[in-house]
């Protein structure tokens, strides 16, 4: 995740993001299903429509504790045309934290393999109106006053944007990075650069190879070739 980038586009910060998943948490009503479902949004970068139809068949677990989550082509960013979707579903990797959380709610629940992950105490599903009211309240209570009035975390999508920026940032950003994260955020790769392009580092000009830029524009040396034959008319 990523703290303030820049005077006009900024994130939340990991203390944030992690403070808000710990007051979903201690709700006596549907806090452990809330959590995990923030988490799945801050540690995944997923939508949250498309964490809204994860089930218990699309966690993929690995040794080590980490995972996979297969997300389904239903919950692409809806600017992307049909020919920047990378196929009909895509994998995104999950940390330990994340697998912990999925793995706790699944058992809590004993949930099977075609069960909807996140659904409320009461059996019902959760719903948008549902995880709206609780970021809103989560968000008032966690952020500074200076913060909550202003555009700070207005929508739960700024879990998943504090995500997606500390992908960015933690890697060498080179171009198959960009496509790398590109491709776990559901987006195409200009998209990716055009929306986070305060969180990719500029080179400066000592780092740009200008001579392989010169070599690669250079045209070819005319005068050293044979001058062409003339053709002659009948």
């Amino acid at each position: 995740m990523a703290a303030v980038v820049g005077a006009e586009t900024f994130h939340l910060t990991d203390r944030q993001c992690f403070s808000i998943l710990d007051w979903a948490a201690e709700q006596p009503q549907n806090g452990l299903v809330l959590r995990a479902f923030l988490a799945s949004i801050a540690l995944a970068a997923l939508q949250p429509k498309e964490a809204l139809v994860l089930r218990v068949r699309d966690v993929e677990l690995a040794d080590d504790g980490s995972g996979w989550l297969l997300i389904h082509d239903q919950g692409q960013e809806r600017r992307e045309t049909d020919s920047e979707r990378a196929g009909a579903e895509r994998r995104v990797p999950a940390c330990r934290e994340l697998v912990a959380l999925l793995k706790a709610e699944i058992t809590r629940r004993e949930l099977r393999p075609d069960d909807a992950i996140f659904v409320l105490d009461d059996g019902r599903p959760l719903t948008a109106p549902v995880y709206r009211k609780i970021w809103q309240q989560a968000r008032a209570a966690v952020l500074e006053a200076h913060e909550a009035g202003s555009s700070l975390g207005r929508n739960i999508s700024a879990l998943r944007d504090a995500c997606i920026a500390a992908w960015l940032k933690n890697g060498d950003q080179s171009a198959a990075h960009i496509f790398v994260v590109a491709e776990c955020a559901g987006m195409s790769a200009p998209r990716l650069a055009e929306r986070f392009a305060h969180c990719l580092r500029k080179p400066t000009r000592d780092e740009i190879p200008w001579d392989r830029l010169e070599a690669s524009l250079a045209l070819p040396d005319l005068s050293s070739e044979p001058a062409p034959t003339a053709v002659r008319r009948p």
